[in-house]
């Protein structure tokens, strides 16, 4: 059974295998973006001056 997501940025749903994982550090809560958002969710956030407090494929990563 495949698990399900909806996209935080765009509000699509995929596979949970699709989406990328980010939240900010001592948080519980996950937000999921899709391979399509992921770059501008990238860009608004390492423009914000505590990006350095998430956690996911933001920091210069480009998988």
């Amino acid at each position: 059974m495949t698990e399900w997501k909806m996209c935080a940025y765009c509000g699509k749903w995929y596979s949970l295998a699709l989406l990328k994982p980010l939240h900010e550090q001592g948080k519980d809560y996950v937000n999921w973006y899709c391979e399509r958002c992921k770059p501008a969710v990238k860009s608004n956030l390492l423009k914000l001056p505590y990006s350095s407090l998430f956690k996911g494929e933001i920091k210069g990563q480009d998988k």
